[in-house]
């Protein structure tokens, strides 16, 4: 069952609502005790309206300083995500190739080590061959230590310049 709207809802919310604070109208109070559906407008309305006032003062708005100062931190830590993205998506690409290539060395040499592992004298001399050049390296292997601790070295340096607040 619907209940039918009372012809007076609109005076008495407009009443209650009313910032002066004036009491309402004697025909309204007399209105109020005899109508249900506009007492109980009436009670919300006031209840809400109170509520609305004490949240009104109760509320605590951050000074333009602060809220400005916000914005910047928020404005610089986007700037710093942006600069990261390619540096991430560099890196990934770096270590999809490397896992790649040390796929495809694997396929390549794997005829190559199956040989290797079963005569003995060629495995020795092949751990030597390697001790040697990771203990003292000449050649092509400095060079290759020398642009691994560039790498090591470069790549901090680099995230902290793109990462830095200025």
């Amino acid at each position: 069952m619907t209940a039918r709207p009372c012809d007076h809802e609109e005076a008495v919310l407009a009443a209650t609502l009313d910032a002066s604070g004036r009491p309402l109208a004697d025909a309204l109070v007399a209105h109020l005790g005899a109508c249900r559906s506009c007492r109980e407008l009436h009670d919300i309305a006031s209840v809400l309206h109170d509520d609305h006032a004490t949240a009104l003062v109760e509320a605590r708005v951050p000074s333009a300083g602060q809220t400005w100062w916000r914005a910047e931190l928020r404005a610089r830590q986007d700037a710093a995500a942006m600069a990261a993205r390619p540096i991430t998506v560099v890196t990934g690409l770096a270590a999809a190739c490397l896992i790649g290539l040390l796929a495809s060395l694997t396929g390549l040499l794997a005829w190559w080590l199956q040989d290797a592992w079963t005569m003995p004298a060629t495995v020795q001399v092949m751990a030597g061959r390697l001790a040697t050049a990771v203990v003292a390296p000449t050649g092509v292997g400095l060079a290759l230590w020398l642009a691994l601790g560039v790498l090591l070295v470069a790549t901090p340096l680099m995230l902290y310049v793109a990462l830095r607040d200025d």
